[in-house]
């Protein structure tokens, strides 16, 4: 194996163009909109802009390099202000792999190495466009380097274990996509700054002249738009997603015009989250989401989801079944989930009630229609407190894994972690809460390079003290 300093495929020098482009495109897009027409200033603003891109991303060709040996891989950075970062096999956390659409015909992929000491948002080091055939060879080392205990381990995981995502559950998946109505809203809260008025006004008269049929046609209409537009956004990033199991190593395939690989040890992973959304959970399918340690790499994500999905869409009937299988290191069982606060919906609705009272009140007295503003609101948020109180709940799996259960948003999630994962465990209550023997639990785990939690709000002592003594006391050691 030749271990001489290597250029990167020149088509590196395109993907640099782009993201150079990119960090550009606020100022390019301001350029634009500050005239009525092309002016001679804007052409050479905007020239000038494109060559220094050009020119950088042929600096970048030249000066960045890689190298890998049998011990570590190598990435140098820089003429005058060097960077040189080394990787040892036996610190790699995460593999992911990036394929652009432009790469496939040289057979070249972007290999981003993340390790548990990897900057927020970066990963350790970047091979921006190598030899496929590379993948292969820095696993093959990777896996040389590992102990024998983590070889044994290996040999007994499955070796055969995989996940397909469907067509239609893709479909179903982007029509039961709520996150493109906040894209929706961000997109014509932005037209509504830089749109002229007059076009809305257009718009308006177009609209009053308009019989009411017609104008529940041009709704339709606009539904229809919306789920096109997320039935386009999730094939780009679903398609053919695929989850495969060898030996201990979870891999994750998906992606149309970029083609993306992420390779994640079993010991990588914290802690899984099944999230029931309502709309999914009305056809029976859940999502499941992995917690990971360590840099998550987010240069050139665009529109990709930030989280890790196991399965974007599952059949919540088999879910539990079929993680038992894909990782064997947590034995996840479906959860006996024990309600906590049924009885306490008082505590989850004293702070909406004497926040929105007020404001409803004095807003009904100001404008009668800015009351009912105030007491619609209200009347949501009582009821997004009383879901909540309803939901929250927890099981403990064989004194191995805690189940707490939430719910967030839409979803009722919950986080399934071992108790080797959790950082710390916290509980606490207030002196008029003490006296009623309520009180909230908290345990922390790490997400990424943060600390997160995730909590039970205004439980029973006893319960509190159950968890306390059968999970984070006396825990049993998993293998």
């Amino acid at each position: 194996m030749n271990h001489e300093r290597k250029k990167f495929h020149p088509s590196v020098m395109f993907v640099y163009f782009i993201r150079g482009i990119r960090s550009w495109l606020f100022l390019i897009f301001m350029i634009l909109i500050n005239s009525d027409g092309i002016s001679l200033f804007q052409i050479a603003a905007i020239s000038g802009i494109l060559v220094i891109v050009i020119l950088m991303s042929i600096f970048k060709y030249f000066t960045h390099t890689y190298q890998v040996t049998p011990q570590k891989v190598v990435v140098y950075k820089g003429l005058v202000k060097k960077r040189e970062t080394d990787i040892t096999y036996d610190r790699i956390q995460t593999i992911k792999q990036r394929q652009w659409f432009f790469f496939k015909p040289f057979h070249v992929v972007e290999l981003l190495i993340e390790t548990a000491s990897s900057t927020p948002g970066e990963a350790e080091a970047s091979l921006t466009a190598v030899d496929i055939s590379l993948v292969e060879k820095i696993e093959q080392l990777r896996n040389y380097s590992r102990t024998d205990f983590q070889k044994e381990n290996a040999a007994k995981s499955s070796t055969d274990t995989s996940f397909q995502l469907s067509n239609t559950q893709i479909s179903l998946y982007a029509l039961t996509d709520m996150t493109v109505f906040f894209v929706l809203i961000t997109a014509f809260s932005f037209l509504m700054d830089w749109v002229p008025d007059r076009l809305f006004t257009n718009v308006e008269m177009w609209m009053s002249s308009l019989q009411w049929m017609i104008s529940i046609f041009v709704f339709l209409i606009g539904i229809v738009v919306i789920a096109l537009l997320s039935l386009l956004k999730n094939f780009v990033l679903f398609y053919q997603f695929k989850v495969k199991l060898q030996n201990d190593t979870l891999s994750i395939e998906y992606g149309l015009l970029e083609r993306k690989v992420q390779k994640i040890p079993l010991k990588k992973i914290q802690g899984v989250k099944v999230n029931k959304q309502v709309l999914r959970n009305f056809f029976g399918m859940s999502t499941v989401e992995l917690i990971l340690m360590g840099g998550q790499e987010k240069e050139g994500e665009g529109m990709a989801s930030k989280k890790v999905l196991l399965f974007p869409l599952i059949q919540t009937k088999i879910v539990y079944e079929i993680l038992t299988d894909f990782l064997p290191t947590m034995p996840i069982t479906e959860p006996a989930i024990q309600p906590v606060t049924k009885g306490s919906i008082w505590y989850f609705w004293r702070w909406m009630l004497l926040m929105w009272v007020p404001l409803m009140i004095g807003g009904w007295f100001i404008k009668e229609w800015v009351g009912l503003v105030f007491l619609v609101i209200l009347i949501i948020s009582l009821l997004y407190q009383w879901a909540k109180s309803q939901k929250q709940g927890y099981d403990i799996q064989k004194n191995k894994i805690l189940c707490l259960q939430q719910f967030q948003g839409l979803s009722t999630v919950q986080l399934f972690i071992a108790h080797q994962n959790v950082q710390s465990f916290t509980r606490s209550s207030s002196k008029w809460l003490m006296k009623k023997d309520i009180g909230h639990i908290e345990v922390w785990f790490k997400e990424g390079d943060s600390p997160a939690n995730f909590d039970l709000r205004f439980i029973q002592k006893e319960d509190s003290q159950f968890i306390y003594e059968h999970f984070w006391k006396n825990p049993v050691v998993m293998e």
